[in-house]
């Protein structure tokens, strides 16, 4: 739907690929440029987590709610969500297909209030003596998370239909515009 290509500059997509499209493929440089060393999950991990959001204009200060599934990438994995391998995730380099997984994975720390976590232990460098910045975000090891994230996944798995219905990424000109699109396609925005 779009690309950024870091060592031209260079982002492209078509006209009608949408916000989440464009919010997605803009956080690479940002990525690139101050998450150096990221794992390579999050190379698109990261990105894919600001493709799918809800927002409106408050004035000038703009008003964002982030973690909702992307419909398209949750039916792309199919009968395979619920059988998703936490570890293979982690520790797979490559994109392409993997990267609705690899947006299941921040999804996921988001959820546990632990993406925020993630990044700044990237920044920073800093695993606090696990293996992996993911593990030091949720504060154990993997094999502990495992039933975190397999219920996550079954979560997911119940809410399938109605997460198939949600719309586009889209800013409202106001709250209240907003609200009313949030209650027409019954989005839940915690507030």
């Amino acid at each position: 739907m779009g690309l950024f290509l870091y060592k031209y500059n260079l982002f492209a997509t078509y006209e009608d690929s949408g916000l989440g499209t464009f919010a997605h493929e803009i956080m690479h440089p940002l990525v690139e440029r101050n998450l150096k060393d990221r794992p390579a999950w999050a190379i698109e991990g990261i990105p894919t987590f600001f493709e799918k959001f809800y927002g409106y204009w408050r004035g000038d200060e703009l008003t964002v709610h982030w973690g909702f599934q992307n419909p398209w990438r949750i039916k792309q994995l199919g009968a395979n969500l619920t059988r998703l391998d936490l570890q293979r995730i982690l520790t797979t380099p490559s994109a392409g297909e993997s990267e609705s997984e690899q947006r299941l994975v921040s999804i996921f720390l988001w959820e546990q209030g632990k993406f925020k976590e993630f990044l700044n232990f990237v920044k920073a460098g800093e695993k606090h003596g696990y293996e992996s910045y993911f593990e030091a975000a949720m504060g154990m090891p993997i094999g502990r998370v495992s039933p975190l994230w397999q219920d996550y996944l079954n979560r997911i798995a119940a809410r399938r239909s109605e997460i198939l219905r949600l719309p586009l990424s889209n800013l409202l000109s106001n709250e209240a515009a907003f609200h009313e699109f949030a209650a027409s396609y019954d989005i839940s925005v915690g507030e």
